[in-house]
């Protein structure tokens, strides 16, 4: 029987998370208002789709450079200028209605990501021991998460109330205060330290790696899925649906207000949710419990798929973003174990462009190619992928002679 022991995250890994979280304030707002509200930039919605790619799109490029950044001047420096960064991004989101001026800051902002989440991973990584490094970084991605909660369910009712700018410039005052938080937390080791004192390894040699493959494909999928299609499109797809004002508890909303607190449930789940899926893995095993995961959220994508009403699509969308959390923390402690026994950096750069990439292509499949009417049937086939996934992961596993208790050092062999 598994052990239940948990170790509380240290105040390294606190404070690092809350630094990205108060960074991401400013961009899941945009998720909120841009596709409810393009006209508030003078943009069109085919704009809005590449605006909420492209973010993304440019990690594939400054996710291993932000790799080679760390490598070569540690954790601190790199860190601390990708914040600052982030500040300046949230005033040309607030004063600027030129598209690409806009698309500029959305590239800013994607290579601050890169920087901001490779540190904060690094850092739960380096905080942590064999047993508790699921939890660790499923706390830490959790954390994380706070950022969104305040983005997109805070930024979607004070933009309907305050406005937009005066909505970013809050923001904007909280990043700088978790920035001087995080930097009174800095350990010594961490500013002379590397960020990778493991030995270098070619990207080309951890894409051959079967075991990484794997997860990287599942984490592209889960990035295009929930990330992308269902995050990026949802108020779109709700404004299709149910029109710019809704009733919900016999209160009329605003279409932001509501799809804000559907993309705030998105990040309470992963707030809430996140450490006990990571804690799970640890404690029972990571790839039994990534397949039964990923069969619940192909039910529940499918579902969003049908046409239900106003209450029953918010039940189901809170269940699919409760499940997409979960196989996101089997994903994440999955290939967190197997960046510690190859160049840490590296590895979770690989595995974070992947999902980057499911991730951009969502928002851009779903609100540039494809009409609002033509949404279920994305949702649709995002679960049979999801399934087939499913299916294939044991027996490619076994194919490749990865038995499950070789997958699983921390937990019993689900053989």
């Amino acid at each position: 029987m598994p052990k239940f022991a948990l170790d509380i995250p240290s105040s390294q890994i606190f404070f690092c998370s809350l630094a990205v979280a108060a960074a991401l304030l400013g961009d899941a707002i945009l998720y909120v208002v841009m596709p409810s509200q393009p006209e508030l930039w003078g943009i069109t919605i085919v704009q809005v789709g590449i605006l909420l790619s492209a973010n993304r799109i440019i990690r594939l490029l400054t996710n291993p450079l932000s790799s080679e950044i760390m490598r070569k001047y540690g954790v601190v420096k790199p860190f601390m200028g990708a914040m600052c960064s982030s500040v300046i991004v949230l005033v040309i989101y607030a004063y600027s209605k030129n598209f690409f001026v806009l698309l500029l800051g959305r590239l800013a902002w994607g290579a601050c990501w890169s920087l901001l989440r490779l540190g904060a991973q690094w850092t739960a990584l380096e905080e942590s021991k064999g047993q508790n490094l699921g939890f660790n970084l499923s706390y830490n991605a959790s954390v994380i998460r706070i950022g969104a909660i305040g983005g997109a369910l805070f930024g979607g009712i004070l933009s309907d109330v305050i406005g937009l700018r005066n909505t970013l410039l809050i923001f904007g005052i909280a990043t700088v205060l978790s920035l001087m938080a995080w930097i009174r937390q800095i350990p010594e080791s961490y500013k002379v330290k590397p960020a990778a004192a493991q030995s270098s390894r070619q990207y080309s040699t951890i894409l051959r790696n079967p075991r990484l493959l794997l997860v990287n494909m599942c984490s592209l999928l889960t990035g295009l899925i929930w990330s992308g299609a269902v995050s990026g499109t949802i108020g779109h797809y709700l404004r299709y649906r149910f029109g710019l004002e809704i009733e919900m508890l016999t209160v009329v909303v605003g279409i932001s207000t509501f799809t804000g607190i559907m993309l705030g449930v998105r990040s309470l789940a992963e707030v809430f949710i996140g450490p006990a899926g990571g804690y799970l893995s640890d404690q029972y095993g990571r790839v039994k419990a990534l397949v039964i995961t990923m069969v619940f959220a192909a039910g529940s994508i499918m579902l969003l798929s049908l046409n239900l009403g106003l209450l029953a699509s918010a039940v189901v969308l809170i269940v699919t973003f409760v499940s997409g959390v979960l196989v996101t923390m089997q994903l994440l402690a999955l290939v967190g174990e197997m960046a510690e026994d190859m160049s840490r950096t590296e590895t979770l750069s690989v595995y974070s462009t992947f999902q980057d990439f499911g991730s951009a292509l969502g928002p851009f499949i779903g609100l540039s190619l494809i009409e609002a009417s033509q949404l279920p049937e994305l949702y649709r086939t995002g679960g049979f992928i999801l399934l087939f996934f499913a299916a294939v992961f044991p027996l490619i596993s076994k194919k490749q002679h990865l038995s499950y208790r070789q997958l699983n050092d921390h937990g019993p062999s689900s053989e």
